[in-house]
């Protein structure tokens, strides 16, 4: 009988560890997504908490204008013209500063926002008034939290 001692895999016959994940193409043809899966993940968004329409106005400006998440949640009213439809993008990580044109979807987003949210900075703010971060939370953390239990940390 084989033990796993005895069994030779290609790793181990010649000292080297096996290759772990492939390269992204293997796994999909294309790296970004559609117009269409942005419009169904802003209907979820919106329908998924009280801030559906924060989340989703997030979810449109950042696909529309390529931002990262830190220069999502950076983002001021300061830096948003309503008047003559721009935003003043501050670039992270060396990028250059721009000027992008905001369309007429995004234009009502961002009036509704500022007509729903407390006065404030920031375009995404939290509920107790400080801006987004880009805290990653677990879902089964926050209900569990939501309901009172505690969440035992590994």
């Amino acid at each position: 009988m084989n033990t796993t001692s005895e069994i030779n895999t290609p790793s181990t016959e010649n000292g080297t560890v096996a290759r772990g994940r492939l390269p992204n193409g293997h796994y999909r043809t294309r790296e970004y997504l559609t117009e269409k899966e942005i419009g169904r993940l802003m209907a979820a968004a919106g329908k998924s908490n009280r801030h559906g329409h924060r989340d989703s106005t997030m979810i449109l400006l950042a696909f529309r204008h390529g931002l990262r998440a830190a220069e999502l949640c950076s983002l001021r009213w300061e830096q948003v013209d309503l008047v003559h439809g721009r935003l003043h993008i501050a670039r992270a990580k060396n990028g250059m500063p721009s000027v992008h044109p905001l369309t007429g979807a995004e234009l009502r987003a961002l009036r509704r926002l500022q007509r729903e949210q407390e006065p404030g900075r920031y375009l995404f703010m939290s509920e107790r008034g400080a801006p987004e971060t880009l805290r990653l939370r677990s879902p089964a953390r926050a209900t569990t939290r939501r309901r009172g239990d505690r969440v035992k940390r590994r």
